[in-house]
């Protein structure tokens, strides 16, 4: 693991020459699935394009781990399993693939270019967006200084997910909301270097996407404006392990504004 530690050594280095952060300025949720947004920050969304019969993706998705941990409430990441690496064949039976993953995968072009590889809020697009996992804590720092455009507010009730909206200062371009479920403690086999694991955890696997894979085209005001969509789950889903994620981005660049997570609960 020595690529993980280093850019996360990286990382803080780079944390410690910005302002200090404070905890209580995280947005935080709560047990009731609503998200605090007394003070609105910036967050970043990390996806990871995967698979289980890819050797390399647990160095990757232990990378995500250890960013989320060191940026604590900042992050939010996505497994998407795409290609031939996540294509079931012989003992590998369970399809974690989605369409809207595979749409992802064909525009941004990841499984041609090796498994895993990731986008860090989609920047760099077109000919730069995709880069190695052991870039992404590098990458982090900088977002994180930039100024929130949006705010999000996010909360699940009988099935149906609110997002609420808003803008904090002008911006150009046109704004689309893409909101998708994802799953944690997903317990079946990967392949880790030359070893296979019968009882590997697979986390921020994507399940399906409510809107589209490219969202719905909003229009945002200086207060709140709220998009509803019903949803359900799977019977294979854990609803325990479900979260919902929901981000803005700039369809002109495809760039992520913001980014939020909940956590469903039974």
């Amino acid at each position: 693991m020595k690529s993980t530690f280093f850019t996360l050594f990286t990382a803080v280095l780079f944390i410690t020459s910005c302002d200090k952060i404070e905890k209580e300025d995280f947005l935080q949720g709560d047990s009731s699935g609503t998200v605090d947004t007394t003070t609105i920050v910036k967050k970043v969304l990390i996806e990871d394009f995967t698979g289980y019969k890819c050797n390399n993706c647990p160095q990757a998705a232990a990378e995500l781990h250890a960013i989320e941990s060191l940026f604590e409430s900042k992050i939010v990441g996505i497994g998407i399993h795409v290609g031939f690496f996540a294509t079931p064949s012989g003992n590998f039976t369970t399809d974690f693939r989605t369409e809207s993953g595979n749409e992802l995968d064909q525009v941004f072009d990841a499984s041609n270019n090796g498994l895993p590889i990731g986008m860090v809020n989609r920047k760099g697009y077109p000919s730069a967006v995709l880069s190695q996992y052991t870039e992404w804590a590098s990458m982090i720092p900088d977002i994180l200084n930039e100024p929130a455009t949006v705010a999000l507010k996010l909360s699940e009730s009988n099935n149906q997910i609110t997002v609420e909206a808003k803008k904090l200062t002008e911006i150009s371009g046109n704004l689309k909301l893409v909101v998708c479920i994802t799953e944690d403690n997903i317990i079946y086999k990967q392949v880790d270097g030359s070893t296979l694991i019968e009882d590997y955890e697979h986390d921020h696997v994507l399940r399906t996407h409510l809107n589209g894979t490219w969202g719905s085209e909003i229009t945002l005001d200086n207060d709140y404006t709220s998009f509803n969509y019903d949803f359900s789950l799977e019977n294979d889903w854990v609803r325990s392990n479900c979260n919902v994620i929901a981000y803005v981005y700039n369809d002109s660049n495809k760039e992520v504004l913001q980014v939020e997570k909940i956590h469903l609960i039974d």
